[in-house]
């Protein structure tokens, strides 16, 4: 592609001064030797020497130099013609500039660019852009086809830039649950790095290898989703207690979130030779092992116990021992009938750790719930992940455990205990529900949807609206009635405002209901109603459900839930709002319902909830003959 002709180099250069520091620096850099500056040229001389160099601008000429030296301020006195050019003549000479120059151009870039314009920029460049600006879907698929090879680590991991690119990424691919496939990871490219824990539970087989490979630390809820999926053996890898060399080196970036139970299920040879191999070679520079090859080397270095040493019971004579010994001598059984005496002697956190790990050993698949009833202040050392292993069937265990949490700041520990009882088909009465009163109920979304039923209905009366942001849309089914129950003897605001919450699973018959109610409700609340029951509701019956908050449709119009509405109603129906919503059926077309909204969403350009066509005497007339 031709680049596009542009006047000024570096802005608005009118000045001797600009142009003559222009000069100075292209000879600093060695350009243009045959123009030897004298030291007797005037400014004017000077002046007209720059005026022809921005004459006739050939980007694709300069020294690489001079592009690394480009300021926001000159940056930003080009024309977005200019701006193009030089961005493109970037990417030509394979020039890479720091994150504010790549942020200061991509500013000045115009706002549309056809598919051919963005292949002609830096790919890095196109981070900087706001996903926004790529609307339609093949616009969008094209955008994020070019995102998916840049380099996403130049952008930090909180910075807004990132941040709007992965929720943008998955809606452009058609992603609307936690379940990815080879096509959808490789279509996000690096961004696969930012994927909530969520998705690794859900697509660990394909996300795993993906993740392995990230430059910057996992999260988390990342970690704790790997470390599961590990655990579990529902991942590439295979069991722990079968990997190889091979698999350790595989695994890559993924071996910094092992934990210990993992490390002592991998087999006793494998770590050895595993050791000895990245000790012979730097091809593990890049990743912080510090921290992990301690606990592969105490794994595969035990010691014998010295004669004499080895305890019979739990007592203050431990305390003396030093950590090796403690590792060789004291007996994970031993330890689980005397857990009382474990939490009333003060040994150190090391100490504790070592215990920790004996009993991990002893019991590899996970603590028996006898032992669990009895870990008291041992619990706050309990892992989430451990946690999960368990099978938990006695209310009596988990009032017992909860009442060790109180103001430890347990929250995950928390979830995941109750996770394990729901799981094991306990129910949760009135003193657990209070026990659990101050934390967040984000874990609703964790259970498997036939669990919910088990929770009691007053249960609804502390969830709030962000626990229920990862929930899938049987979850809402599920709690939606139950709240309805919960809140069946509240005033019609209270109930509105506690509802509302909830509303994500309201079916359209009850939506109708409520539009009965003049609720006034807000966009946000609109938003997250199912789209199949949206669709359902008139113009009429939408407009008494949001009230005065129907004019914030128009922000809305051209992304769902609203957008798939429209498409619904008649456009003369949607005319009559003023509000200039646009996408409506127009007037004197047929809908023929043939259930292909599914292909609509994923970009058709003609099909979506009902099939339209339009109804043209020819079709008459063709009924009429026949």
């Amino acid at each position: 592609m031709a680049l596009p002709t542009a006047r000024p180099l570096l802005g608005s250069c009118g000045s001797p001064i600009c142009c003559s520091s222009l000069l100075l620096l292209l000879l600093s850099l060695g350009w243009m030797p045959v123009l030897q500056l004298q030291a007797t040229k005037t400014d004017q001389e000077a002046v007209h020497l720059c005026d022809e160099l921005i004459g006739n601008p050939d980007f694709a000429s300069l020294p690489a130099g001079l592009f690394l030296g480009l300021t926001c301020e000159e940056v930003s006195g080009l024309s977005m013609a200019h701006a193009q050019a030089l961005a493109m003549a970037v990417k030509q000479k394979n020039i890479t500039l720091r994150v504010n120059q790549l942020r200061c151009l991509a500013r000045r870039l115009p706002k549309y660019l056809t598919n051919e314009e963005l292949d002609a920029l830096p790919l890095d460049l196109l981070l900087f852009f706001n996903p926004a600006m790529f609307r339609g879907q093949q616009a969008c698929v094209h955008f994020f086809s070019l995102i998916s090879k840049a380099n996403i680590d130049l952008l930090p991991q909180r910075s807004l830039e990132r941040q709007r690119l992965l929720p943008r990424a998955l809606e452009c691919q058609g992603v609307y649950s936690f379940q990815l496939s080879e096509t959808d990871a490789k279509a996000l490219g690096g961004l696969v790095c930012d994927l909530p824990g969520k998705y690794v539970v859900k697509s660990s087989e394909v996300l795993l290898p993906w993740l392995a490979g990230c430059r910057g630390p996992l999260n988390e809820g990342q970690e704790e989703a790997v470390r599961e999926a590990l655990r579990s053996g529902r991942s590439p890898y295979g069991p722990p207690s079968r990997w190889s060399v091979s698999t350790l080196n595989a695994l890559q970036g993924l071996l910094t979130v092992l934990d210990e139970s993992i490390i002592h299920s991998i087999p006793k040879d494998v770590k050895a030779e595993w050791l000895q191999h990245i000790s012979r070679g730097p091809s593990w520079r890049g990743i912080k092992l510090t921290a992990m090859i301690p606990r592969f080397r105490r794994d595969t270095e035990k010691k014998a116990c010295p004669p004499g040493m080895e305890p019979h019971k739990v007592d203050e004579n431990l305390i003396f021992y030093q950590n090796w010994e403690l590792e060789a001598c004291v007996d994970g059984a031993m330890l689980a009938t005397q857990m009382d005496l474990v939490n009333e002697i003060p040994f150190t956190y090391e100490q504790l750790d070592i215990f920790k790990h004996k009993l991990d050993e002893t019991y590899p698949q996970g603590y028996p719930e006898s032992l669990i009833q009895q870990l008291g202040h041992f619990f706050r050392y309990i892992s989430p992940e451990d946690i999960h292993r368990w099978n938990v069937s006695s209310p009596d265990t988990v009032k017992t455990l909860l009442k060790v949490t109180k103001g430890q700041k347990m929250d995950a520990q928390v979830t995941a205990l109750i996770a394990c009882y729901l799981r094991g088909g306990g129910h949760l009465d009135q003193d657990i529900v209070k026990a659990m009163d101050d934390i967040p109920l984000t874990y609703l979304c964790d259970f498997k949807p036939q669990n919910l039923h088990s929770i009691p209905s007053s249960f609804m009366w502390l969830v709030k609206p962000q626990d229920l942001n990862n929930c899938s849309q049987r979850h809402l089914d599920i709690l939606y009635q139950k709240a309805c129950l919960a809140f069946q003897n509240s005033s019609r605001q209270e109930y509105f405002e506690k509802i509302r919450t909830f509303l994500g699973g309201a079916s359209v018959e009850d939506l109708r209901a409520l539009s009965q109610q003049n609720l006034s409700m807000d966009l946000a609340t609109f938003k997250k109603l199912q789209v199949d029951a949206l669709v359902g509701l008139t113009v009429a019956e939408v407009q008494k459900l949001l009230g005065p908050h129907i004019a914030d449709l128009k922000t809305e119009e051209d992304k769902s839930p609203v957008r798939d509405w429209l498409f619904q109603q008649r456009q003369e129906d949607l005319d009559r709002l003023g509000l200039g919503l646009q996408g409506g059926i127009p007037n004197g077309y047929l809908i023929l319902d043939l259930n292909v909204r599914e292909a609509f969403s994923s970009g058709a350009p003609l099909l979506g909830p009902g099939f339209v066509i339009a109804w043209i005497p020819a079709l008459l007339s063709a009924f009429i003959l026949s």
